[in-house]
């Protein structure tokens, strides 16, 4: 069995397919680690976990986006201001996908209610959405550390760029999503490794590639610029790709 590590597809559930398809992924024997965020941005969130569903051996992780869309469709996102927020920042292309005043299917709440808010292998890998407290046990760690801070990787990335990246102790390695690398750097379009931290998350929900890694060779499959799939979607970057050309914009 190979192992693959794939975060934040914000509803691309065709950059999703050429991620499977590019890596040979084999949905009833291989093993997919997904970091979290397959909710909200681009249209296809229903059909992106309806792909994640056929696969035998999928352990999904909670994010943030993850939570959000949970808290809708349980009823408990009754502020109007969060509310708003989620909506604006992807959530109603979620709804969209799903229908207006529709429900998530059980099967897709279900994965989301039972998702890890990390994981541990055997090998001693460590796998989180988006960071954790290393002054206390992972267990101790609070849930907006693990799913919503992006302290850890902020610390972190800024070692990195006074060329000092500092090793996590207690892992072997540990993979990461939440933090778009090309928000770091716009000419990081590939999952960033600093020592042995490694970040998955290449801005698919923007205006990036989806990012798919064998664990275990460290091999890297990248599917077509997101937005490119969804040409008059804006996604989460405010522009769509028709806009962006009708303006110049074009670039990646």
């Amino acid at each position: 069995m190979k192992r693959f590590v794939i975060s934040d597809s914000h509803g691309g559930y065709k950059a999703l397919v050429q991620c499977l398809e590019r890596c040979g992924f084999d949905k009833g024997k291989d093993q997919l680690i997904f970091l979290g965020d397959v909710v909200d941005g681009w249209s296809e969130t229903k059909e992106s976990i309806d792909l994640l569903l056929k696969l035998k051996h999928l352990v999904y992780l909670l994010g943030n986006h993850d939570q959000w869309a949970l808290k809708y469709y349980t009823g408990q996102l009754t502020q109007e201001a969060e509310l708003k927020s989620w909506l604006r920042q992807g959530g109603a292309a979620t709804v969209a996908s799903y229908g207006e005043s529709k429900s998530m299917p059980p099967e897709h709440l279900e994965l989301l209610q039972q998702a890890k808010l990390y994981l541990v292998t055997d090998d001693n890998l460590l796998f989180v959405h988006a960071g954790f407290d290393t002054s206390k046990p992972l267990t101790e760690t609070d849930v907006f550390t693990l799913i919503w801070s992006r302290d850890f990787i902020e610390n972190h990335y800024r070692s990195y760029q006074k060329g000092k990246p500092f090793h996590i102790n207690g892992y072997k390695e540990v993979y990461i999503g939440h933090t778009p690398t090309i928000l770091l750097d716009k000419k990081q379009t590939t999952p960033l490794r600093m020592d042995n931290l490694i970040l998955l998350d290449t801005g698919a929900g923007y205006t990036g590639r989806l990012s798919i890694m064998d664990i275990d060779s460290q091999q890297v499959w990248q599917s077509d610029p997101v937005m490119t799939l969804y040409p008059q979607e804006e996604g989460r970057s405010g522009l769509s790709w028709n806009d962006r050309r009708a303006l110049g914009l074009v670039y990646i």
